[in-house]
C-alpha cells in the first residue's frame, strides 16, 4: 500500500511539473522592445573573416535599426552589407566593392530572432553579445563544404 502511495504522489508531482512546463512554454514571450538595443548603435570595429570588419548601426526609429558592415582583406574591400533589425530578426544584403547585390533582387539574408535579453540578442545562426560598454562579441555559424563553423568577431567601439 505504501509503495502504491509513494507511486501515485510521484505521478502527481511528474503530472503538475508537466503542466507548470506547458504553461510556461505556452506563455508569450516579453515583447521585444527595439529601444532595449540602443548599445548596439555607433561605430564598432574589429576582426573577421581574417581581416578588420567594420559595423556601423544607427539608434532606433520606427520600431528598426539599420547598420552597415565592410570587411577589409589585405588594405580592401571585401564586400559590403546592408542590415537591420526588427522583431522579427536581423536582415540584411551582401554586395560586392562594386555595389552588386551577392543575393537576387528580393532576396536577402534572415537571421529569425530566437531569444532577446538585455546585452545579447540571439538569431538562428547568429548571436550579438554586449561584454562591457565599449565590447561586443558576434558570433556567426556558416556552412562551408558541408562542415558547419562559428566565425567569432571580437569588436571595440570607435569613440569619435
Amino acid at each position: 500500500m505504501k509503495k502504491f502511495k509513494w507511486t501515485l504522489a510521484l505521478a502527481g508531482i511528474v503530472v503538475a511539473l508537466s503542466s507548470m512546463t506547458l504553461l510556461k512554454s505556452e506563455a508569450q514571450p516579453d515583447k521585444f522592445d527595439i529601444n532595449n538595443y540602443t548599445w548596439l548603435a555607433g561605430h564598432w570595429t574589429g576582426d573577421g573573416f581574417g581581416g578588420t570588419s567594420d559595423e556601423v548601426w544607427s539608434m532606433p526609429a520606427g520600431g528598426a535599426m539599420m547598420g552597415v558592415y565592410r570587411n577589409i582583406q589585405n588594405g580592401k574591400v571585401a564586400f559590403y552589407e546592408f542590415i537591420t533589425l526588427d522583431e522579427t530578426g536581423m536582415k540584411l544584403k551582401h554586395f560586392t566593392p562594386e555595389m552588386k547585390a551577392w543575393e537576387e533582387k528580393e532576396d536577402f539574408v534572415h537571421f529569425e530572432l530566437i531569444e532577446a535579453t538585455a546585452d545579447k540578442l540571439t538569431f538562428k545562426g547568429l548571436v550579438f553579445e554586449r561584454k562591457s560598454d565599449t565590447e561586443m562579441d558576434i558570433s556567426l555559424k556558416m556552412k562551408e563544404k558541408g562542415e558547419v563553423r562559428t566565425e567569432v568577431f571580437h569588436m571595440k567601439r570607435v569613440t569619435p
